[in-house]
């Protein structure tokens, strides 16, 4: 009887290696496909058709007035000096004034943060640390330059916001089931260096929901920083105002891919959008 018990178990190990090499195959085919989603082939599309895209994003970005919202965070990296995860509180008016609250356990304070155009104010109430600084260059440069740029596009990207939209020269490409922006522009890259920046943007062919952004030197087309946004949903603004509702991503990415860089990804439990 021993040698039927070793032949089952034989034949029970030979199943659960072809099932661990069928799930292998599986996975590798759903990675290639995600990433065939930003690197296959884009075509230009016409001057009318592009300006028909590039209309729409801005009336996209038009429609947040303003915007309430409840996150979680999670940071890491040598670039980031908050604590690992936080729970927070947003609170954006059109068209660049910024408020960020970051709390401990049982409500306790650990990071507040105002932004008013491309001035900040960073402050920690444990420590008694009030610090000013510029999101996008200015005279006077701060330690916390590198990690207010990160957490600012992250929530920009959840508003929509692509750096250069308003510039006049944008290339836009149609692939499959995506848009592919490139802009360049002129951006601070956090570390009191202004240089030209190539800002590649994939957004949904359907719903022109933002699906990555990535800053690249042009230089060297090195990704510097990289944002990418999921988990979409509707949001309506409050009916006593209007009827307008709005795709809104509700888990963001911001990844910075320098040596001293980090991540932050923000969680979003609720948003309240054009509120009074």
């Amino acid at each position: 009887m021993w040698w039927l018990a070793l032949r089952h178990k034989a034949d029970l190990y030979k199943r659960c290696a072809v099932s661990l090499q069928w799930l292998c195959i599986i996975c590798c085919l759903w990675l290639t496909g995600c990433a065939s989603v930003f690197q296959g082939s884009f075509t230009a599309v016409s001057h009318d058709r592009s300006q028909q895209v590039l209309e729409a994003l801005r009336q996209k970005e038009d429609t947040i007035r303003t915007l309430r919202g409840l996150f979680q965070a999670s940071v890491s990296g040598s670039g980031i000096p908050f604590s690992q995860r936080f729970n927070g509180m947003m609170s954006y008016d059109s068209p660049d004034r910024m408020h960020l609250q970051g709390f401990l356990r049982f409500g306790v304070p650990m990071m507040d943060f105002h932004r008013e155009g491309n001035i900040y104010e960073l402050s920690f109430p444990a420590e008694h640390e009030r610090i000013t600084g510029y999101v996008n260059g200015g005279p006077v440069h701060t330690q916390w330059d590198q990690t207010v740029q990160l957490s600012v596009r992250a929530i920009d990207a959840v508003l929509g916001k692509i750096a250069g939209l308003s510039h006049d020269e944008i290339r836009v490409f149609e692939g499959t089931t995506h848009y592919r922006l490139d802009i360049v522009d002129s951006l601070s890259d956090g570390l009191a260096i202004q240089e030209d920046f190539l800002v590649r943007t994939w957004v949904d062919a359907q719903t022109l929901d933002l699906a990555l952004i990535e800053y690249r030197r042009s230089s060297d087309q090195v990704v510097v920083v990289s944002v990418e946004c999921e988990d979409y949903r509707d949001v309506t603004a409050p009916a006593i105002l209007e009827q307008r509702r709005i795709r809104l991503p509700f888990v963001v990415k911001a990844t910075d891919h320098r040596q001293n860089g980090g991540s932050i990804t923000l969680n979003f439990q609720e948003f309240v959008l054009n509120a009074v």
